[in-house]
């Protein structure tokens, strides 16, 4: 995928929605302003901008639709949804440039500042990204057109925290963002005990009925245990004895494991350091993980490609794991579970809310991220709606200059 097509995926702009404003050098002065929102003479560089990233998605539309990446002239050629490419990528420009202008009217309205902090990180992300992606430039972008870009994503995110943090109309209470976090990630730790042999061949019949018995030991020596602290820490011993087992059998044995969540927020740590220990452990949440509840449905396993079905199955495994925790597993109780046929786990699942402290899981940053993560579709419908209400006037002069494909579309320089 050439770089160009990164834009969208790289670029300044945030989850909700990208921000760009300026002027490109060089521009006549009939097509100095694309259009005018709400009495917001949008210039040539916003609209310019989001031509590209009209263009990135209708490549990636067409791309998934046939299997290939396209080029700039099948892109050319095609109808997306029924619309002329030209006209679909003007369309998604449009409305994206209505979009900015909502971001800075909503700013206005709440009487929006930007520290010389926030104004300085700006500057410098667009600096980082103006370097990385020369057609920017190369279509008559200028920095200052991608540093105040850089700044409505600051305002974006204030408007967000003006109506959905915890002093906001549009928010919740502190206690219910924690019952939030509570009902939509689990707490647990496991030990994974393998059914294969070290050819990753399933192990014997007599083999596998003692590795299950094992597993039942195991639950029931983490369940002798009367207080959840120490349930979760003999875990640790039971992982322990396992390792020993089997490095007494003389084999390796696979260690498959659930796989951790993708996104990059703070959520996805697995251990968090703390002084404090009833044991010996120096670290008492060593070896829990923080498990997000599944968003979508099961994969399918429906695929003549080998790589692609066992890649279907092990997310089948996983998505069915992630319903037993949050829909079977008892709380503060080790239970022996059936991952794959080849795998199974001793779990048990700790209470969350013991986690949300300042110095763990209940920072500014995870209640941040939490916040996002219940009220973003909100919040884009809530911008959406205003800028959909905003008047247009297009600048027809300047629609016509900055056409789609007059502009660079690809990057030879990467």
């Amino acid at each position: 995928m050439n770089n160009l097509r990164k834009i969208a995926a790289a670029g300044l702009s945030v989850a909700l929605s990208a921000s760009m404003i300026g002027c490109t050098p060089a521009i006549g002065a009939g097509s100095k302003t694309a259009m005018s929102v709400d009495g917001y003479d949008v210039p040539a560089g916003l609209f310019i901008y989001y031509t590209l990233q009209g263009y990135n998605e209708a490549a990636s539309h067409l791309q998934q639709k046939n299997g290939t990446e396209p080029s700039v002239d099948d892109v050319k050629s095609t109808n997306i949804e029924d619309t002329d490419s030209t006209d679909w990528i003007q369309n998604k420009a449009t409305k994206y440039c209505k979009d900015f202008v909502a971001v800075q009217r909503e700013f206005e309205l709440i009487g929006g500042e930007l520290t010389s902090e926030e104004k300085d990180e700006a500057a410098q992300m667009a600096e980082y990204y103006y370097a990385q992606y020369p057609t920017y430039a190369d279509n008559g972008i200028s920095l200052d057109t991608m540093k105040l870009m850089a700044e409505s994503s600051y305002k974006e995110q204030k408007i967000f925290d003006h109506y959905y943090g915890f002093e906001g109309e549009k928010g919740c209470s502190e206690d219910e963002l924690k019952e939030y976090f509570n009902d939509n990630f689990a707490r647990v730790k496991y030990v994974s005990i393998s059914l294969l042999d070290g050819e990753g061949n399933k192990v014997s019949e007599d083999k596998e009925r003692n590795l299950r018995k094992k597993a039942d030991e195991y639950a029931a020596q983490i369940n002798d245990k009367a207080r959840e602290i120490d349930k979760m820490l003999e875990v640790n011993n039971v992982q322990s004895d396992y390792d020993e087992y089997v490095e007494a059998q003389n084999t390796t044995l696979a260690q498959p494991t659930v796989e951790e969540e993708t996104t990059t927020t703070a959520v996805e740590e697995t251990t968090t350091e703390s002084t404090e220990s009833t044991t010996t452990t120096t670290d008492k949440y060593d070896g829990e993980r923080i498990i997000q509840k599944n968003t979508t449905t099961t994969a399918s396993a429906d695929s003549s490609d080998d790589t692609e079905t066992t890649s279907a199955e092990e997310e089948d495994s996983e998505y069915k794991f992630k319903e037993f925790i949050f829909n079977e597993l008892t709380l503060d109780k080790a239970t022996v579970y059936d991952y794959d046929g080849s795998t199974i786990y001793v779990v048990i699942r700790g209470d969350l809310h013991e986690r949300m402290t300042e110095e763990d899981y209940w920072n500014a940053d995870y209640i941040s991220y939490l916040q996002s993560m219940r009220y973003t579709d909100d919040f884009k419908e809530y911008l959406e709606e205003k800028a959909d209400a905003l008047s247009l006037e297009k600048n027809k002069s300047a629609y016509r200059r900055y056409a789609p494909f007059k502009l660079k579309l690809e990057d030879n320089s990467k």
